[in-house]
């Protein structure tokens, strides 16, 4: 059957579906119906129209017009049908009679009264994803120029399937990028990306607030100049086994100097983000402020008037003190004040507190890097000196007596002081509580002693007998 639209007509017909493509926005379902109207009257032989679009392994029908109509919204497996073969071949395909055609449905164009078909594959992303088919009641009414008209509306068709999909992506993305930046500005933690040397290049408010400098301060500087520097070599070196891929993350306790110079102290997890080839980009660092927690262990673990770690630090951190990989002792000494009682009867407790501060703060002066000095209980003290031989500890006390002899002299306290110690050897296991045990006795024996010397024992020995 010949044209019954003019060149001319058809051409505009043609531009107002394009039109109506382009107008169609992200409503999938008014572009169909829009190319299925404009096809029932480009295409005059045509009885009706069906576009189809792949689910999965079912073909929907998502627009339909003419004797094709009730078809809508229909769901059909692909297998073994027409749209199947469009898929394999890509190509668009004629059937003037389908009494003549293999490849068709006899029997159900039969019973829709079909008498010639048109196929024409819809791509996306170079993919078949849908057919455009248009049938007629009388053989021979589609001919190869209504072949050609319905690959050209399929096209259309692709055309807005893939501007669809183009917006459907930027809109993805711009939803995605604004739940980030929204989750990054309203964090409750603070977040930070960081430059792979240092610098900070993107902060959020909560990370100003915990860090203590504005925004800008902060992007002009890098974790260096903000790092405690006790902590800053332990991140360096964590950042350093991350860019390695010796560990998939890393979390530390660090603190920070804020801008008026007090710490805050910080939980900080940090990730690497690498490029597409594998090279490192940036780290993600999320902190957190701890310093309430810290603050509060401190208070629970610290003497309150000495300032000097307590019985229960004691009780917490003594196997990590010993059990420090050296082949070397660790030597506990027991202090008690002689005549301490005479200082709060006599000059008052206000004196008393003083003496105790003030013997605390000699303690802590006088004692080695890795030692640890803890009050007890009233004039009582404990020193842990790791990594030490009984040589050493005799030479250590006996400068420490000597210490706060002079110290009393100097203040007219009129104390002394009775030490007892133990050897440690690694090999030892004894609990805490024997070992303080066995420390207190020595620091007795000393006390009664008629020169009031160091008495220092091995442990083992101690308990062998």
């Amino acid at each position: 059957m010949g044209y019954k639209l003019t060149v001319e007509q058809v051409s505009r017909e043609m531009l107002a579906i394009q039109e109506h493509v382009l107008s169609s926005g992200l409503d999938i379902d008014r572009l169909m119906r829009g190319v299925a109207e404009g096809t029932l009257r480009i295409i005059p032989g045509a009885d009706g129209v069906h576009i189809e679009l792949r689910d999965a392994n079912e073909r929907v029908c998502r627009a339909a017009g003419g004797i094709a109509a009730p078809h809508l919204g229909t769901r059909r497996r692909i297998s073994g049908s027409l749209f199947e073969q469009c898929v394999i071949s890509r190509q668009a395909h004629l059937c003037t009679d389908v009494e003549n055609d293999p490849s068709v449905n006899l029997t159900a164009c039969r019973e829709g009264g079909i008498k010639a078909i048109i196929l024409a594959p819809i791509m996306l992303q170079g993919a078949v994803s849908g057919v455009f088919k248009a049938f007629s009641k009388q053989p021979g009414a589609l001919g190869e120029a209504d072949l050609l008209i319905a690959q050209l509306l399929a096209g259309a068709i692709s055309s807005g399937l893939t501007r669809l999909a183009r917006d459907e992506a930027f809109r993805a993305r711009d939803l995605m990028s604004q739940r980030f930046q929204a989750t990054f500005d309203q964090a409750a933690v603070g977040i930070a990306h960081v430059a792979m040397n240092g610098d900070f290049l993107l902060v959020n408010e909560r990370f100003c607030t915990i860090a203590g400098h504005d925004r800008e301060t902060l992007l002009h500087q890098g974790f260096q100049q903000i790092t405690h520097p006790a902590d800053l070599d332990v991140d360096v070196e964590n950042s350093r086994r991350l860019v390695a891929g010796e560990i998939p993350y890393y979390a530390m306790e660090k603190r920070y100097i804020r801008a008026d110079l007090a710490l805050v102290w910080v939980n900080l997890t940090v990730s690497l983000v690498r490029q597409q080839d594998g090279t490192p980009d940036f780290f993600v660092a999320v902190v957190e402020d701890i310093s309430d927690r810290k603050s509060a262990l401190h208070r629970a673990y610290h003497d309150v008037l000495t300032g000097l770690p307590n019985r229960l630090w004691l009780a917490d951190n003594f196997n990590r003190e010993i059990l420090n990989g050296s082949a070397l002792p660790t030597v506990l000494a027991y202090i008690d004040l002689d005549g301490f009682k005479a200082v709060n009867d006599q000059l008052g407790h206000a004196e008393g507190d003083r003496c105790l501060i003030a013997t605390a703060a000699w303690l802590q002066f006088f004692l080695r890097d890795g030692d640890t000095v803890c009050r007890m209980a009233g004039d009582e003290f404990v020193i842990l000196m790791p990594r030490t031989d009984r040589a050493e500890a005799v030479r250590l006390i006996h400068d420490l007596r000597s210490g706060i002899e002079k110290l009393s002299r100097q203040q007219r306290w009129g104390i002394g002081v009775s030490v007892g110690a133990v050897v440690i050897d690694p090999a030892d296991t004894a609990e805490l509580d024997v070992i303080l045990s066995a420390a207190d006795r020595m620091m007795y024996e000393s006390k009664r002693g008629s020169c009031g010397s160091p008495v220092i024992h091995d442990l083992g020995t101690i308990l062998a007998n």
